[in-house]
């Protein structure tokens, strides 16, 4: 008869409690590396999903950290007189803070003296960033993908016409959209923020709405422009013309001083250079012989 050693299948406790240690540990190892790497994309579109108009400035910090931005601009309003009930507006100092979500996108919010979200917008700045935003109930659009006329044209009775400006070298393009009731009372203004990616310029417009009464250029731009920002504003009586149409995304001024010198990055964009320096001397070179 064969030999069959015995072997002993029974765990010890101590070496089961090891083992279940050490799989914790290394779950929260690849969680944490995901997170912070290949899925970050995700985390960023999850916690996106969890904003809404009259939130806390301290929610937004929970989910998204410390904002790399933080200025003050006023803001139009809505008045209403009391005595005489003639419609007015005046100034609302707002804070504007906006965070850079990775190399994939912008955050920015608009809070009250009270530090409560009267609205907030996301600005895709990335090709692999293309987080579907919901616009009303029966809408939505994948930013830097879905093109202006994925939308119905803006009602100029409601949301009033279509807003840009075409600068030297800054320029924006946003259109509002109110579905009321349904909707939540809350406004979406869907545009083209020259801080993200893909931005077409409205050139063909003109400097600003003012200059261009062509209903046919204006619709041919939509069909040609994809949306890369949102601004989600809540329903109160805020004049969004007053921040529009540069509003729909965060001031470029400011965010485009924050590009990267070091890292992978930065050396194959000076790789880039060199070899395009090289180039152009040969090519300069050969036809110099000729």
């Amino acid at each position: 008869m064969q030999w069959i050693p015995t072997v002993d299948t029974k765990l010890n406790v101590w070496t089961t409690a090891a083992i279940i240690g050490a799989s914790i540990g290394l779950y929260n190892t690849l969680r944490g590396w995901w997170r912070n790497t290949l899925g970050k994309r995700g985390v960023f579109v999850k916690n996106f999903r969890k904003l809404a108009p009259h939130v806390r400035h301290e929610y937004v910090k929970g989910l998204f950290g410390e904002p790399a931005w933080q200025y003050k601009q006023s803001v139009q309003e809505y008045t209403v007189a009391l005595e005489s009930g003639d419609l007015g507006s005046a100034e609302q100092e707002m804070i504007v803070r906006t965070w850079p979500l990775g190399r994939m996108a912008y955050l920015t919010t608009w809070c009250t003296e009270n530090e409560e979200v009267a609205m907030y917008s996301i600005t895709t700045r990335s090709r692999i960033f293309r987080p579907v935003v919901r616009i009303g109930t029966d809408h939505v659009v994948r930013l830097g993908k879905s093109r202006l006329t994925s939308l119905p044209a803006p009602r100029p009775d409601v949301e009033g016409p279509a807003l840009w400006a075409v600068g030297a070298q800054r320029y924006s393009y946003a259109e509002c959209h109110y579905f009321g009731s349904p909707g939540g009372y809350r406004t979406w203004v869907v545009g083209v923020s020259d801080a993200g990616h893909p931005a077409m310029a409205p050139v063909r417009l003109g400097s600003n709405s003012d200059e261009c009464d062509d209903p046919a250029e204006i619709e041919r731009y939509r069909a040609q422009a994809r949306i890369n920002s949102v601004l989600i504003a809540g329903g109160g009586a805020l004049c969004l013309d007053s921040i529009l149409p540069s509003g729909v995304g965060p001031e470029i001024g400011r965010v485009i001083l924050v590009e990267p010198e070091y890292g992978l990055r930065a050396r194959l964009v000076r790789i880039r250079w060199k070899v395009q320096e090289v180039t152009s001397r040969m090519r300069e070179a050969k036809t110099y012989e000729d």
